[in-house]
């Protein structure tokens, strides 16, 4: 928050003063365009600009854990950074409290940025002219959509905040509990920012920055962040990533083909058959194969099955039923009911099996049937479905091939997008579950 913009100062040795509150020493880094430095000793805001004259005094600050110190030294984006300053804002919401740290940083060749940290993790901010390309409220709905820079920005927060803590040089006159609101968008790694304090709007660009560049940068030991931060990138290996997109686009070309290869082939022949099949057996009429070795189904159907099942037994003949070409076991059975008042039912009432003859010609289908209704494998002489229909089809094309690398494909891609999911469930606080 605050953050103010670069400046192209000239360089300047590095100076110390005495408090001009309660004479305790204190050491200038931040350039010629700090307009204030305040005392850590006494929380005297000294006028850099009026022979540090005391303008007002941070009355019981409460200094705030600081994984960085004033004067600290390090270099981010190629660029050597000297922290000058430091704030603490805190903001309430439904009883809980937030807080995070924003440190002001000086370059004598890239002038003023904010590094900013909050519960292990660091934002690198400063200020720019960018403005979003459609107008945009201080206060806006959560994952609104905007563009800045060809960037498209997510609403996280909208809130306000109040200063409670001030130490060091800045480059403007800060109060004590100043009141500020802020909305924060974001596009992971950056994060864009608009602050409002008084009848001043300022806009920010800040990215994320890995706590393990803040500790080789600054030669510190950060603490590996538990949660995931506003503007946080999932980071997994490169290799990962492409395989795991790779497999996504291999399972939807699995299941193109899928469509694409299946068929349920051309109209043969059709068939009614009686109770015969379940007293002695019961044998279509003549139909014509030809096309030897092409795959045919013969589709059964027993559309009066009723809370039982029934299986039959379907062989493959020559017209004259003198040779067997094939034998094809198929079952049926189907259940429905009512309970808790809900109305259930499963199975199904016809079942498809495939085969193939060596030569052209005429054939017969024989079908041998038993069954019974409820659960018994007991057959019930007197068992009848009415009647049993059959249909033939050839040129079928099974697609059960393509139909496995879709789910081997999806198997593989899978982990990597269940991990992204929870991540930005996490992100939004969706996720109680923080493991």
């Amino acid at each position: 928050m605050n953050r103010m913009k670069p400046s192209n100062s000239t360089p300047a040795r590095l100076k110390s003063l005495k408090c001009t509150q309660c004479g305790g020493a204190i050491s200038i880094r931040g350039g010629h365009n700090v307009r204030t430095i305040v005392c850590q000793y006494c929380g005297a805001c000294l006028d850099s600009k009026n022979e540090f004259a005391v303008l007002h005094r941070f009355i019981n600050q409460k200094r705030p854990f600081m994984p960085l110190a004033i004067g600290a030294r390090g270099k981010l984006k190629n660029v050597e950074f000297t922290v000058i300053g430091v704030l603490q804002y805190e903001q309430r919401e439904d009883g809980e409290v937030y807080r995070w740290l924003e440190y002001l940083m000086f370059s004598y060749t890239h002038g003023y940025v904010y590094l900013c940290y909050e519960d292990g993790h660091w934002v690198l901010m400063h200020e720019v002219k960018d403005l979003p390309e459609t107008d945009v409220e201080i206060v806006m709905p959560l994952k609104s959509k905007f563009e800045v820079r060809g960037h498209s920005f997510k609403v996280f927060e909208c809130a306000a905040a109040k200063l409670t803590y001030v130490e060091g040089e800045l480059t403007w006159q800060a109060k004590q509990n100043e009141t500020i609101r802020y909305l924060d968008a974001i596009c992971p790694p950056c994060l864009y920012s608009i602050e409002s304090r008084a009848s001043e709007i300022e806009y920010f660009w800040g990215e994320y920055i890995s706590h393990k560049e803040i500790s080789e940068a600054f030669k510190i030991e950060c603490i590996s962040p538990s949660t995931v931060f506003a503007c946080q990138p999932f980071n997994c290996s490169p290799l990962y990533k492409s395989m795991a997109h790779g497999s996504l686009i291999a399972s939807f070309l699995a299941l193109l083909m899928y469509f694409m290869v299946t068929s349920s082939g051309a109209y043969v022949a059709s068939d009614n058959l009686g109770d015969e099949v379940f007293k002695d057996s019961g044998t279509t009429s003549e139909f014509v194969i030809d096309s030897p070795g092409a795959l045919y189904s013969a589709t059964i159907r027993a559309n009066h099955l009723d809370n039982a099942w029934a299986f039959f037994d379907l062989r493959v003949l020559n017209a004259a039923e003198t040779e067997e070409f094939c034998a094809m076991p198929a079952e049926v059975s189907y259940y429905h009911g009512v309970e808790g008042g809900e109305s259930w039912s499963e199975g199904s009432r016809e079942e498809t099996v495939y085969f193939r003859v060596p030569e052209a010609g005429n054939y017969k289908i024989d079908i041998e049937g038993e069954g019974n209704r409820g659960e018994t494998n007991n057959p019930d002489p007197n068992f009848s479905l009415r009647s049993v229909s059959i249909e033939i089809r050839k040129g079928v094309r099974l697609g059960h091939h393509t139909l496995a690398w879709f789910f081997i494909s999806l198997l593989l891609a899978a982990p990597y997008f269940v991990r992204v999911y929870r991540f930005e469930k996490k992100r939004w606080g969706e996720d109680e579950d923080d493991d």
